[in-house]
């Protein structure tokens, strides 16, 4: 019995010892199951995970048990307890953690899924006969327009023109009537796809009178009346066409003169050179006229007799010249576009337009603007052309312009001193050698966008600059060495961009509690004001070419910070506080300083999973 007992206790012995040596199971701490970012233009979609530190003689590594991999999945550290995975937006992965000690390995596992990709047609606008529409999407790593159903023509807003295989995010498309199309706009991540659409319904082009037909063929015309006996022609188009060159020659099509009704003209991108006589002795009931990219020089005499015009398009021509004083007889005339057309000289008449909307004489060259040009009371957009005369006084009576952008050749340019009047104005862009900003330019109090650019004349900032509360965007290329204190106040500024001789910042600095992007490369600046750690909505630094020595230590609470670029500057030491960006700094730029090898290394040690540039071609 005695040797019974005693072997019960040695194997109770080894069954406790062996309980005693196995390895602990890893602990897997990981509070969130669905991870993913979405960023504009750069979208990853990622999770942070967290194991058990590694202890002496420990080591570990991470795998994936399932889900969909491609080139775009994968750890950042398999190694790592604390690695960072990438996966594909709305996939589900099932991740394996293996600690291995002393010959014995343990496991945890986790399930991480990624919320799915998410695209949207962000602003869609159309025109005035809704036939044209202006759409805009949110670009991820890709990004492909596509139209279900008939349409005219698609066009990119910057270059102009349209094919499949581009990937703009804002284009504009160009309907046909009462002919409802579909439009997609899709975007890629990795493999994984998303899309959103927009059913648009055209308009008419035409209020009253049915679109007929008209064909040109070898220098000759038809048109088809409906059975009714109504048929009026009150539309041609006619698109980079060799043969509209003949268009409006009365000797050989004098049946043109019969078109009464005709409404709308349009003959972009065409061999014509001279301004078509049958426009202005026939089509009386014309309400809109396209002739831009054409060779057209001069407008004729009676262009007044256009008297139901309300849009007048010809920019991209040779030369206009002066526009004859018969221009003030369009009192119906809204949208007026001439740019880049040639035109030196506005008629005083200009000024009894009284229907303006929207006026766009950029790219042109005139001394001056007529004096009543603050007659136009409805004016809400004015786009200028190079003025080499200072602006006249009335333009301050533009009680409702929103939005305005001026270019001068001339010194010493100046604002009207009332510039001030104009309290509907939310954009404001000025080009050109200005001297002062008038004592009135405070009481622009829905100033949204502001910019001034080449600027060499213009040394101060009124110190009431701060007045502007309602400022999102400024932008100052010029001279000046220091801000006013009072910019502090504008406390709705979200994006700040700077340029040339500035060498200080405020104290106030830090009073700009909504702004997401700084940019002021190419100054002087020698000093960071502490109180810029107070902005924890900036997203954006950009500091390149100044002569920064330091950074304050302040810089670690900006909690939202995702680039800082310092390149090109003197910096020797960084603070420590760099480590508290961990989580949030993706981009950090700081080639071209004077820091030693030990401070890169102290930075890559804080900073680990932060994309860091210390070398560029040409440091």
């Amino acid at each position: 019995m005695k040797s019974i007992g005693l072997l019960i206790l040695l194997a109770v012995a080894l069954w406790s010892c062996q309980e005693v040596e196995e390895t602990p199971r890893p602990d897997l701490t990981f509070p969130p199951t669905q991870g993913g970012e979405d960023i504009l233009n750069s979208s990853n979609f990622w999770v942070k995970l967290n194991a058990d530190s590694l202890q002496p003689k420990e080591q570990g590594k991470w795998s994936i048990l399932s889900g969909l991999v491609d080139d775009k999945v994968y750890f950042s550290n398999q190694s790592d307890p604390k690695a960072i995975f990438n996966g594909l937006p709305g996939e589900e992965y099932h991740l394996l953690w293996e600690l291995l000690k002393d010959n014995k390995k343990t496991e945890d596992t986790v399930n991480v899924s990624f919320v799915p990709l998410k695209t949207q047609i962000t602003e869609s606008r159309a025109d005035f006969y809704q036939t044209r529409i202006e759409v805009s999407g949110v670009e991820y790593d890709r990004g492909k327009w596509s139209i279900i159903g008939d349409y005219h023509h698609i066009q990119g807003f910057s270059s102009g023109t349209y094919k499949p295989e581009d990937e703009y995010p804002d284009i504009r498309v160009y309907a046909l009537e009462k002919t409802p199309i579909q439009i997609v706009w899709t975007t890629w991540y990795g493999s994984v796809s998303a899309s959103d659409t927009l059913d648009f319904i055209p308009g008419e082009y035409h209020q009253k009178e049915a679109l007929q037909e008209l064909g040109i063929l070898n220098n000759h015309y038809y048109y088809k009346e409906n059975e009714n006996g109504n048929g009026d022609v009150i539309e041609i188009t006619m698109l980079g066409d060799r043969r509209a060159s003949k268009f409006g020659n009365l000797e050989l099509f004098p049946e043109l003169q019969a078109l009464k009704h005709l409404k709308r003209l349009i003959l972009p991108g065409n061999p014509i050179y001279k301004f078509p006589e049958v426009i202005t002795k026939s089509y009386q009931q014309l309400t809109y006229l396209l002739l831009s990219h054409n060779r057209i020089q001069n407008l004729p005499e009676d262009i007044g007799n256009l008297q139901e015009l309300d849009t007048l398009i010809i920019s991209t021509v040779p030369d206009l010249g002066r526009i004859p004083e018969s221009f003030g007889n369009l009192k119906k005339l809204k949208f007026l576009d001439l740019v880049n057309s040639g035109v030196t000289h506005l008629p005083e008449s200009f000024g009894e337009l009284s229907s303006l909307d929207y006026v766009d004489l950029d790219l042109n060259t005139i001394e001056k603007l007529p004096e009543n040009i603050g007659n136009l009371k409805n004016l809400r957009t004015f786009r200028g052309p190079y003025l080499s005369k200072s602006i006249p006084n009335s333009f301050s009576e533009l009680s409702a312009l929103e939005f305005c952008y001026f270019r001068v050749n001339g010194p010493n340019a100046i604002l009207p001193e009332d510039f001030g009047k104009l309290t509907r104005l939310h954009t404001l862009w000025l080009t050109g050698d200005y001297q002062r900003l008038p004592k009135s330019f405070s009481n622009l109090i829905n100033l949204k966008d502001f910019t001034v650019n080449n600027t060499s004349g213009l040394r101060e900032i009124p110190q009431n600059f701060g007045d502007l509360r309602q400022l999102e965007r400024l932008s100052l290329t010029l001279k000046l060495t220091t801000l006013p204190e009072s910019l502090g106040n504008l406390s709705s500024l979200k994006s700040l961009t700077l340029s040339g001789e500035i060498d200080y910042l405020p104290q106030s600095f830090g009073g700009l509690r909504n702004l997401e992007a700084f940019r002021a490369n190419d100054c002087k600046i020698k000093k960071l004001p502490e109180s810029i750690g107070q902005l924890r909505k900036l997203k954006s630094i950009r500091l390149v070419y100044n002569h920064l020595t330091e950074i304050p230590a302040s810089i670690g609470d900006l909690s939202s910070l995702t680039m800082l670029a310092l390149g090109r500057n003197r910096i020797t030491k960084f603070p420590n506080t760099l480590n508290k960006l961990a989580d949030t700094l993706k981009h950090l730029e700081i080639n071209g300083n004077n820091y030693p090898p030990s401070e890169e290394e102290k930075i890559k040690a804080m900073l680990p999973y932060t994309q860091i540039i210390t070398y560029l071609e040409g440091d």
